[in-house]
């Protein structure tokens, strides 16, 4: 028997929460990862609309629901909603490869999850194999300078868009539109590889991601025929669910229908914004959220912008002030070799507590579950940064949502960096000159700039107790709110809502 509203109190602390706005975004306001897909799963309970505006499938949400775990890649993580008549919106910024959507509505039928009300954008980038393989063989061939992608042919297609030869999704139901339009892609991808190493290539094409060299030609390296053939049966499959999305959502919220955005990634990574060059290929702003579905900035009435309780994370290259164990740790989460299995094996949550940083990390990480949910790669750790955070903020999401403080219950003492010293060479930002020994309070986001910078910690005791099981903020133990109430004051932001766990009721509202 469905339960009534007077029945589900959570739902009505949500609908109480957002009453008097149409619209609302959830982003990150780290470097991603910070539990945007329990929220916008949240937050769906309210929305008539929920829709994805950026990025692809190299990020992953995961949501835990009615005791099961699911993890979206592309698909919004509204999704769950659907047999409420919730619409589910992958909007025109984001870049989708096909055969990932077809595999996640595969396994949401699985799961006897519906999807009738899934709408694709006809004008999403659409993502074709030329693109992964650009993407994997030049962070292959970058050594040093690699970016650490997931080597999902995210940032080419965003590049093949902007230089206009790129294709869209639309383009899969018109077949001979498609033929001409990836033929002349194709000619000219094929120019810039083959200056590449044949048997290297070869082993991309014949990687499962490729369809295990479905594609691969021995002498044209692609077989274009393989290509066309396999993409407009994918178009096919996907017909019933391609729309002008753009012209949907605006005449939804002509008719006030409440629409909720869902963010990928985090600020921090936005290609406009964020720690350059070690950055994705879309904006993970709430302005480029909301382009990306169709609206202006100015549509949204509500920006939250997730902070991953007192700690950091990131994946792939760039620097990390915070780090736990430093640069030690940053090769460690991306030589490839090391997952959740292999720290499990040799090392122990309890060392949370030990001096040693590196290790400490590793702990961290095992205590979240910090392992992508794209890749499984192990997830750098740190201590929260109020510089990066005073620089995310400044760019939406200032309405903060606090997750994952119930990882840290155990932590004897736990480290709040305030601000940085400088200490690399003289820099100008603009007309500004940093010098070793200056300090700042607000991150420059030029990571030739922030890999130079230290971080100066305010220390706190830790609470020492489990909070899972708490549901108001008053009943916080006095540690914890102390260490809120510093953060807040720190920050030109509010903070609005406190996750005790990764369960849809473990959520305080402020």
């Amino acid at each position: 028997m469905k339960k009534s509203s007077s029945q589900n109190p959570l739902k009505n602390k949500i609908v109480d929460f957002l009453q008097g706005f149409s619209t609302i975004s959830v982003t990150c306001n780290q470097w991603g990862d910070t539990g945007k897909g329990k929220f916008v799963d949240l937050f769906a309970e309210w929305a008539d609309i929920i829709a994805r505006g950026t990025g692809g499938d190299n990020c992953g949400h995961s949501i835990e629901a009615d005791g099961k775990k699911f993890v979206f890649h592309i698909i919004p993580s509204g999704i769950l909603r659907d047999g409420q008549g919730k619409i589910n919106i992958i909007g025109n910024g984001t870049v989708v490869n096909p055969r990932t959507v077809i595999n996640e509505l595969a396994l949401l039928a699985e799961q006897g999850c519906t999807y009738s009300n899934l709408m694709l954008a006809y004008n999403a980038k659409l993502i074709l194999p030329t693109q992964i393989v650009m993407d994997r063989i030049k962070e292959r061939s970058a050594g040093v300078g690699k970016i650490g992608t997931t080597g999902r042919g995210i940032g080419p297609t965003y590049t093949d868009h902007y230089s206009r030869k790129g294709l869209v999704i639309n383009d899969l139901l018109n077949p001979e539109i498609f033929r001409q339009k990836f033929k002349a892609h194709l000619d000219e991808k094929k120019m810039i590889l083959k200056n590449y190493d044949y048997k290297a290539l070869k082993t991309i094409m014949h990687h499962k991601d490729l369809e295990s060299g479905f594609y691969w030609d021995d002498e044209e390296i692609f077989a274009e025929e393989n290509v066309v053939e396999r993409y407009l049966q994918y178009g096919e499959i996907l017909r019933p669910l391609i729309k002008d999305t753009d012209a949907f959502i605006r005449n939804a919220k002509e008719r006030g229908l409440k629409i909720l955005l869902e963010g990928a990634q985090g600020t921090l990574l936005s290609i406009d914004h964020g720690t350059t060059p070690f950055v994705t290929s879309s904006d993970c702003s709430v302005g480029g959220l909301a382009r990306g579905a169709g609206l202006k900035e100015s549509d949204v009435g509500l920006s939250f912008g997730i902070v991953k309780g007192l700690y950091m994370t990131r994946v792939g290259e760039g620097p990390f002030p915070t780090e736990f164990g430093g640069d030690l740790s940053a090769e460690w989460c991306g030589n490839g070799l090391n997952n959740e299995e292999t720290e499990r094996e040799n090392h122990s949550a309890s060392d949370i507590n030990r001096s040693e940083p590196f290790s400490r990390g590793i702990a961290l990480r095992i205590l979240g579950k910090e392992y992508g949910a794209t890749t499984g790669r192990p997830r750098r750790t740190g201590w929260l940064d109020l510089p990066l955070l005073r620089h995310a903020l400044q760019f939406g999401g200032e309405e903060m949502i606090f997750t994952k403080l119930d990882v840290l219950d155990t932590c004897e003492t736990i480290q709040v960096c305030t601000e940085y010293e400088y200490q690399g060479p003289d820099y100008y930002f603009g007309d500004h000159l940093y010098q070793a020994g200056d300090h700042l309070g607000i991150a420059i986001p030029d990571s030739n700039f922030l890999k130079y910078c230290a971080p100066i910690y305010q220390e706190f005791k830790g609470w020492k107790t489990s909070i899972r099981g708490i549901r108001s903020y008053q009943s916080l133990p006095d540690e914890l709110l102390e260490i809120l109430d510093f953060v807040i004051s720190q920050v030109p932001g509010n903070l609005n809502i406190i996750s005790v766990g990764p369960g849809r009721e473990e959520t305080i509202f402020l």
